[in-house]
């Protein structure tokens, strides 16, 4: 079961998913993580993200090179979710290739923003999309690396993402740690009855 958390920069992505994992490995649960780091059949897929001090410093990459990345991002996904992603895993994703479509300026494409969409619907969909939420000024307490605008655009663009999709929880992340982590696990576990139903 494949479970996306999102979230502008400050959400607290990285540390809800630890948390998670923490839970996860003291019920005796089979889970892992992956971060988002699209490489030519994940050589690197295993490999701890670097910390990006600024996601928008970079100009954005030519046409040909960002159709081709996206090219082969569409080939690994679907790659791990037929041969190498168990069913009965709980992967948890920190981001996911959609984030591309809320804030192309991080992954520097350069290609018409259709192409992307187009080849984001043909990517493998997770169970949950699992959105950490919070004011804009609360994320910019937490970390400044776009400005303030640019988080209140990024935030409003993953609540109208998670909203057109079929199975989504929107978190509050200006919630303790603590709550927020239990408000995740609470929308995993109501998400895997609800596969378990369909299944049956």
């Amino acid at each position: 079961m494949k479970v996306v958390i999102l979230g502008p920069d400050g959400a607290g992505k990285s540390s809800v998913i630890q948390g998670l994992m923490r839970g996860l490995d003291r019920a005796g649960r089979d889970a892992k993580t992956r971060h988002l780091k699209p490489c030519l059949f994940a050589l690197r897929r295993g490999a701890e993200a670097a910390t990006i001090a600024d996601p928008h410093g970079k100009p954005p990459r030519s046409a040909l090179v960002s159709l081709a990345k996206i090219f082969v991002w569409l080939l690994e996904e679907w790659y791990f979710n037929l041969f190498k992603e168990k069913k009965e895993t709980l992967l948890i994703c920190d981001r996911y290739y959609h984030d591309l479509l809320v804030d192309p300026k991080r992954y520097r494409f350069g290609a018409p923003l259709w192409t992307a969409r187009l080849a984001g619907k043909l990517m493998p969909r997770p169970k949950l999309w699992v959105l950490l939420d919070a004011p804009a000024e609360v994320l910019q307490g937490r970390k400044r690396e776009v400005p303030q605008e640019e988080t209140a655009r990024q935030r409003q663009a993953y609540l109208a993402f998670v909203r057109e999709q079929s199975n989504y929880a929107i978190v509050d992340a200006s919630q303790s740690l603590d709550r927020v982590i239990a408000d995740v696990e609470d929308a995993i576990a109501r998400a895997a009855i609800k596969d378990e139903g369909y299944r049956g």
